[in-house]
């Protein structure tokens, strides 16, 4: 009996757990992405999938690598939102979520150039033409409790953003920002503070409008 009772308790966790787990969206864009995927990650129900999951690091400095991916939907289609979700860990190996951006990454256009492509709606026809017919995003990166944001400015000129964790404000504060020169090969210290910062919540690609 005591047996039998046992079992029926374990049925019953693992019943409950599947019953928690039944929102919980793990679709991944490279069947490699799954391994790699603690369980407490979640997306949205839909057709959305993780499609890049950046290296490990510790962003609260407490000692533990911390979880960040980006997601979108798949196929992407006009007008749709790439996610960065940022998860910490926890000492007991659990992870929680951060926060969650939705501009980091440019408003997906199938293409920026309105020379071989007009969107059909005219939001983003607008938009297409203040990402002034290119596509304005270059990298990404997270460094530690360091977010490095790369976009195009000119043709052989990229402005490199960065932006520090707060562990006070549990958010990333304007630290920098520099105008990388290819072609002369120099690097230009700006003072974007006014318009991409205090934090990386006032990111905006459009920054040069007053």
């Amino acid at each position: 009996m005591k047996k039998q009772f046992l079992f029926l308790i374990l049925l019953l966790s693992i019943a409950i757990n599947n019953a928690q787990n039944v929102d919980c969206n793990q679709s991944v864009w490279m069947n490699r992405f799954k391994k790699l995927l603690p369980k407490d990650i979640c997306i949205p129900q839909g057709n959305y999938h993780i499609t890049r999951i950046y290296d490990t690091t510790d962003v609260n400095e407490d000692g533990l690598d911390d979880f960040i991916f980006k997601w979108n939907k798949n196929p992407l289609d006009d007008g749709d939102t790439t996610f960065v979700s940022v998860y910490i860990q926890n000492v007991d190996s659990t992870f929680s979520l951060l926060r969650t951006f939705s501009h980091l990454y440019p408003i997906y256009i199938r293409e920026y150039s309105s020379y071989y492509y007009t969107p059909k709606d005219t939001t983003l026809i607008l938009l297409q033409k203040k990402y002034e017919d290119m596509y304005p995003f270059r990298n990404l990166e997270f460094k530690k409790d360091v977010i490095i944001l790369t976009i195009r400015s000119e043709a052989k000129e990229d402005l490199v953003l960065t932006y520090r964790f707060n562990l006070e404000k549990q958010n990333w504060l304007y630290e920098n920002a520099e105008l990388h020169d290819y072609a002369l090969n120099e690097i230009t210290p700006i003072d974007l503070r006014d318009k991409v910062g205090p934090s990386i919540d006032n990111f905006t690609y459009f920054y040069w409008e007053e």
